[in-house]
C-alpha cells in the first residue's frame, strides 16, 4: 500500500489536494493508522487519481466525477451526453459575455477614473493583535470582544481579522491569530502587540457573509488547486461591521519547469560551528510566519527528508552540502539546483533550523518552502558514519536468464504500477539507461550524466551480481531482481537503492528493464 506521499509523487497531485479529495469522499484511504493518523493507499488507488485528472480536464465537477466513479461503465455515456450538452450551453452563454466583457471594455476606456471606485490602494491593516491556540471556533468571539475591550476607542478602527496558521483541516486546537483594527499607538498596557498584514504579492480573495464563510474558505481552497496555484501564507478572514467577511490566501501562480531558476553550488566554505550535527524533521510549511514551536503542521508539496545532517567542513552527502547560512542542495527531475538560506533560532528551550527551501514549485515560478528541523545533537558526523549499507550475500551467478544487454525503459515505485504503454518516467529522465550481465558475475552499467547527457560506462569491478541480487560496492548496497512477463514480452525489474535509500531510508523504487 501505498503513503499519502508515495501516491502524491506517483500521480502528480498534491498531499493537500489528495487530502481534500479523501475529504469529499472522492478519494477515501483504504487504511488509516489510529497511532499515527498516516493514510494509506492500495495500488487501485493510482488508477483512480488518473481518471480524476482526465475528467477533470474534460470539465467534470469533483461531485460529478464522483458519482461516475460510482456507475456502472455501461452508464458513462449518459452523464458525458449531460456534460457535452452542458459545455455547449456555456459556450453560448461565453460567446455573450465576451460581446458584454468588449462593448464594457470600451466603456472603460472612455472613463478611466471609474477604476478608483472598484480597486483599493492599499491592502495594509494594522492590527491589535495576539496569537494563541484555540481549543473551539466557537470561542473567536468570545477572544475578539475581549481584545475589542483592551483597545481604546479613540484608536479603534471597524475590522477585526481571524488568521489561520493551520495547512490543513483540524478538528480542534486551532492555530489562530485574532487582531483588532487600530488607527493609532497601541498602549503598552493593554497586553496586545502590534501587527500589520500586507499582501504584497497575488492574493486569492472572495466576499462572503459571516453565516457562509467556511464554505467561501472551502471554495477559496478549491479554486487554488484546480488552477495550479501555490499556497504561500496563511488564510486571512477580514470581518466588518455589517458581516460581511472577506477572505484572502496568499499565492503563486506555478507554471512550467524552469531551468533559469537552477543555482552554481560550488562556493567557498565557511564554518558555522552551531550548524554541526544531526537535526530531525520538525515541519514544512508555506511560509516562516505559520510556524509554532509547539503545534506541527508537517503539510508538504513531496516527502521531504526526515533528518538532515550537517557534516563537518561542509561535506555533501545524498543531496545536501552546505556553508554558512545555505543549505545546497541537488535533487529531481528536472535536474534542480538551489542555494537555500537557513537560520538557526533558540525557542521554547530547543533550536530550530529553518531552511528555504527551494522545491518542486520553485522551479515552477513559486516561493520555497519553509523546512523546519529540530536538533537532535552537536556531533561531527561522517558520510560513511551516516550510509545505510546492506550485507553482502555470498551466492553463486549461475543464472543463465539474467546473462546479455539491458536497455532500461521505466522507473517505477512498485512493480505492479509498471505499464509498458504509459512509462511514468520519461525516458530522457532516466539516469540509469543500460546494463549488461556478464558471465562470472560482472555486470557493465551505463549512465546518463547529469550535466551534459553523455551516457557514460561504469567499470566491472563497481557492480557485480550473484543470483537474484545486484551488488554497488562502493554504496555497500544489495538490490533484488526479477523478471516480470507483460504481453509476451519479458520485462528485468531491479531495485534502485539512491541516495533516498542509503541516507533517506525511503523504500527503493525499481528500474525496469528490455533485453
Amino acid at each position: 500500500m501505498y503513503k499519502i506521499g508515495e501516491l502524491s509523487k506517483l500521480s502528480r497531485l498534491p498531499v493537500k489536494t489528495l487530502r481534500y479529495y479523501g475529504q469529499e469522499g472522492l478519494l477515501v484511504p483504504d487504511y488509516i493508522d489510529e497511532e499515527t493518523g498516516y493514510r494509506y493507499y492500495n495500488a487501485g488507488k493510482l488508477s483512480d487519481c488518473y481518471r480524476i485528472i482526465m475528467l477533470k480536464g474534460l470539465g467534470f465537477s469533483l461531485g460529478e466525477i464522483k458519482e461516475l466513479l460510482s456507475l456502472p461503465k455501461e452508464n458513462f455515456s449518459r452523464l458525458i451526453q449531460a456534460k457535452e450538452d452542458e459545455l455547449l450551453r456555456l459556450k453560448a452563454q461565453t460567446e455573450e459575455r465576451l460581446h458584454l466583457l468588449r462593448t464594457f471594455n470600451l466603456t472603460v476606456k472612455e472613463n478611466a477614473s471609474m477604476f478608483d471606485i472598484i480597486i483599493r490602494k492599499s491592502d495594509n491593516i494594522r492590527l491589535a493583535y495576539r496569537r494563541t491556540i484555540v481549543s473551539r471556533k466557537e470561542e473567536y468571539g468570545t477572544l475578539l470582544a475581549e481584545m475589542r475591550r483592551l483597545v481604546p476607542d479613540s484608536i479603534s478602527g471597524s475590522r477585526t481579522v481571524i488568521i489561520d496558521y493551520e495547512t490543513e483541516f483540524v478538528s480542534q486546537d486551532f492555530d489562530t491569530g485574532f487582531g483588532v483594527e487600530i488607527t493609532g499607538k497601541l498602549p503598552k498596557a493593554s497586553g496586545l502587540c502590534e501587527k500589520e498584514i500586507s499582501f504584497p504579492g497575488d492574493t486569492a480573495s472572495l466576499v462572503c457573509s459571516d453565516t457562509t464563510c467556511e464554505e467561501g474558505i472551502r471554495a477559496l481552497h478549491k479554486y487554488v488547486l484546480d488552477h495550479d496555484y501555490q499556497i504561500t501564507g496563511p488564510v486571512i478572514r477580514i470581518n466588518y461591521e455589517d458581516g460581511t467577511v472577506e477572505i484572502k490566501l496568499s499565492v503563486a501562480k506555478l507554471g512550467e519547469y524552469d531551468a533559469e531558476r537552477n543555482e552554481e553550488l560550488n562556493l567557498p566554505f565557511v564554518n558555522d560551528e552551531d550548524a554541526v550535527g544531526r537535526w530531525e524533521r520538525f515541519d514544512c510549511l508555506p511560509c516562516r510566519e505559520m510556524f509554532h514551536p509547539r503545534k506541527q503542521k508537517s503539510a508538504a508539496s513531496g516527502e521531504p527528508a526526515r533528518e538532515l545532517y550537517f557534516l563537518p567542513g561542509g561535506e555533501r552527502y545524498w543531496c545536501f552540502g552546505w556553508t554558512k547560512g545555505m543549505l545546497l542542495s541537488s535533487f529531481g527531475y528536472p535536474r534542480q539546483t538551489s542555494r537555500n538560506k537557513y537560520t538557526i533560532q533558540q525557542m521554547d528551550g530547543e533550536t530550530f533550523l529553518f531552511v528555504e527551501l527551494k522545491g518542486r514549485n520553485y522551479f515552477r515560478g513559486g516561493l520555497p518552502e519553509i523546512w523546519v528541523f529540530r536538533k537532535a545533537d552537536s556531533r561531527s558526523y561522517t558520510r560513511s558514519e551516516i550510509r545505510i549499507t546492506d550485507e553482502i550475500p555470498e551466492f553463486p551467478a549461475d543464472d543463465a536468464s539474467v546473462i546479455g544487454e539491458w536497455n532500461a525503459c521505466d522507473c517505477v515505485r512498485d512493480i505492479d504500477s509498471f505499464h509498458p504503454d504509459s512509462p511514468f518516467f520519461p525516458y530522457e529522465g532516466l539516469y540509469w539507461r543500460r546494463a549488461e550481465f556478464l558471465e562470472g558475475g560482472a555486470i557493465r552499467n551505463s549512465f546518463q550524466d547529469a550535466k551534459d547527457g553523455s551516457v557514460q560506462t561504469d567499470e566491472p569491478h563497481i557492480w557485480s551480481w550473484v543470483t537474484g541480487y545486484v551488488i554497488c560496492h562502493p554504496s555497500s548496497t544489495v538490490s533484488r531482481y526479477l523478471f516480470r512477463e507483460l504481453a509476451g514480452v519479458t520485462y528485468l525489474f531491479i531495485q534502485w537503492k539512491s541516495g533516498d535509500y542509503s541516507y533517506g531510508g525511503s523504500e527503493p523504487c525499481w528500474y525496469v528493464f528490455q533485453r
